[in-house]
């Protein structure tokens, strides 16, 4: 008997409720069942698709990251920015997704929460770390070329920091339960750290 065709619009359905799960409940406060139940989704169909729940939440890191670079690359590119305004226009999109509640950063929820006890999962966490900072790396750059961007330190290095500096103010977020850190942060990423002198 032949196996059943995977159906691409159930697996992405399986993603998004399994993306909307973990920003709310967590990794370990996350059941199969409860995003089965709410697609109304036999369990074995969720074994067709995902040979784990680990498997799951690296395909939803995939997910997640692949949606917001795009959202992140279209509005820079529709503007046609460089360097410090397509910069600031990339993370002021993430503190309004933050602020608005539309959106969360599952990237450092679960890197908090499992990374040092499932390696696939740090592993699709890395790929997709090194994604983004190889994107704002080469936004950095455009900066720098045309002297908006500090020129003293790498490229990659200013892109790490600024991942650095976003991640801690959006865990101090979460900690104060305000969005003015995520807000601060970026004012004084812009202004003190990146902005040529």
């Amino acid at each position: 008997m032949a196996r059943p065709r995977k159906n691409e619009h159930i697996k992405e359905q399986l993603l998004e409720v399994g993306l909307d799960e973990l920003l709310t409940n967590g990794y370990h406060g996350t059941g199969i069942k409860d995003v089965l139940d709410r697609l109304g989704v036999p369990k074995g169909s969720f074994y067709h698709y995902f040979r784990s729940k680990e498997v799951f939440a690296a395909e939803i890191i995939k997910f997640f990251a692949d949606d917001l670079n795009h959202r992140l690359a279209a509005s820079v590119s529709n503007k046609g920015e460089l360097g410090l305004p397509a910069l600031k226009r990339v993370f002021r999109l993430l503190v309004t997704e933050h602020k608005d509640g539309s959106g969360g950063c599952i990237l450092g929820a679960l890197a908090s929460e499992i990374a040092e006890t499932s390696e696939v999962c740090r592993q699709a966490l890395q790929k997709e770390v090194e994604n983004w900072n190889r994107m704002m790396t080469i936004i950095i750059q455009q900066g720098q070329t045309i002297g908006d961007i500090r020129n003293d330190l790498d490229a990659d290095v200013l892109a790490r920091m600024a991942w650095n500096c976003w991640e801690g103010s959006v865990l101090r977020m979460k900690i104060e339960g305000r969005p003015e850190p995520t807000e601060e942060v970026v004012e004084v990423m812009f202004d003190a750290m990146l902005k040529a002198q």
